[in-house]
C-alpha cells in the first residue's frame, strides 16, 4: 500500500490567536465585510494553478493600515499585541505590525 500526501487547504479566514503569529502574501483585493474593508491576500497557487486566497480579520487597527496599501503589494501581517477590553464582554484589541516589500509586489493587470 502507497501513501499518497494529503495537501493543507488554506484557510478562508486568518484567525491569529498568539502574539507573534504572521501570515504573507501580496494584496489581491479589498473587500467589503460585514464589519468594515478586508484585505485579501494572494497565498499562491494550488497545484490546479487556482490562486489560493485568504482574508484577514476586519479589526479596526487592521484596517488602518488599508490606505497605504495597494493591489500587488507584498506584505507580511504579525499580531504583536493583545491588549484586554477595558470594556466588559468585548473582545481583547488586537494590536499588528505590517511590512511592505516592494521587491515582491505583483501586477494583476487590473
Amino acid at each position: 500500500m502507497a501513501f499518497e500526501e494529503v495537501k493543507e487547504v488554506m484557510p478562508k479566514y486568518w484567525k491569529p490567536e498568539e502574539i507573534g503569529e504572521c501570515i504573507e502574501g501580496n494584496v489581491f483585493r479589498f473587500e467589503a465585510g460585514q464589519y468594515g474593508k478586508q484585505i485579501v491576500l494572494d497565498m499562491g497557487d494550488d497545484e490546479d494553478g487556482n490562486i489560493m486566497e485568504t482574508t484577514l480579520p476586519a479589526h479596526k487597527q487592521l484596517q488602518n493600515f488599508i490606505p497605504r496599501l495597494d493591489v500587488g503589494d507584498y506584505i507580511k501581517v504579525e499580531l504583536v499585541e493583545i491588549k484586554p477590553s477595558t470594556i466588559e464582554g468585548r473582545n481583547p484589541t488586537k494590536i499588528y505590525k505590517v511590512l511592505k516589500d516592494p521587491d515582491q509586489a505583483v501586477d494583476y493587470g487590473e
